[in-house]
């Protein structure tokens, strides 16, 4: 745990960091051509490091304080800051939980929480940045119709070892995952919850998780709810 100094945007901004094991020297983070591309799926701002290339995930308070005072003090500056309930430390802990059912990760470089609490700009997770790898959906557009059944069997078998660890994903989308050239699949939004106790109760939450209007189109959704029912009987 150290304090470290981040420029952001050109701007010092101070982070309570956990994890980070690098040097003095202060973060430069900023927005390029990748940020924007990984935006328009991301709920998070994206940054990189302008020397190391780490990648950055960054989440705004919900509220302002000048707008929404009470709601900003119970929500954005007693349990986000007071509390640890910010973005960057659940996303590490089910990072933790993916990694652990046996799912690719990228590697966490540090994670924290601005230590101003008049920095909107709260939740901060540093990542190591994959090059030469493509949104899921991006991958998936560009193969064949084999291709895209292996890929989707890949996919499939993730989901499945997570559900066998005891968790399901809260948000399951081709843009939560990205892919190498190989095919490999890199979790990056690893937002999960516990399934719930029987069977039947489990199956169902397994259901809701892959029948997300935002995973792929009506066709591949039943080829997914097909291959994970295999799975399922199989034990």
């Amino acid at each position: 745990m150290k304090v470290a100094t981040v420029m952001l945007e050109g701007r010092r901004r101070h982070y309570l960091l956990f994890e980070y094991a690098s040097s003095s020297t202060p973060l430069y983070l900023a927005k390029d051509e990748r940020s924007h591309l990984l935006e328009q799926v991301a709920s998070s701002e994206i940054y990189f490091d302008e020397s190391t290339g780490t990648m950055a995930k960054v989440k705004s308070d919900k509220h302002r304080w000048r707008k929404r005072p009470l709601r900003w003090f119970f929500r954005d500056f007693i349990e986000k800051r007071l509390l640890f309930q910010f973005e960057a430390r659940k996303e590490v802990r089910s990072k933790k939980v993916v990694r652990a059912a046996g799912l690719l990760t990228p590697d966490c470089v540090a994670w924290g929480v601005s230590l101003n609490p008049f920095n909107r700009r709260g939740s901060l997770l540093l990542m190591e940045h994959l090059d030469g790898v493509m949104t899921g959906e991006q991958y998936f557009q560009g193969l064949n119709e084999a291709g895209r059944k292996q890929f989707l069997a890949q996919f499939c078998e993730d989901v499945m070892l997570l559900a066998r660890a005891g968790y399901v994903h809260r948000d399951l989308h081709m843009n939560n995952v990205l892919c190498r050239p190989t095919g490999s699949i890199i979790w990056v939004d690893t937002h999960v919850k516990p399934m719930p106790r029987g069977n039947r109760a489990k199956w169902r939450a397994i259901y809701r998780s892959i029948s997300q209007r935002g995973l792929l189109n009506d066709y591949y959704r039943q080829w997914i709810h097909d291959d994970m029912k295999q799975r399922w009987l199989a034990g």
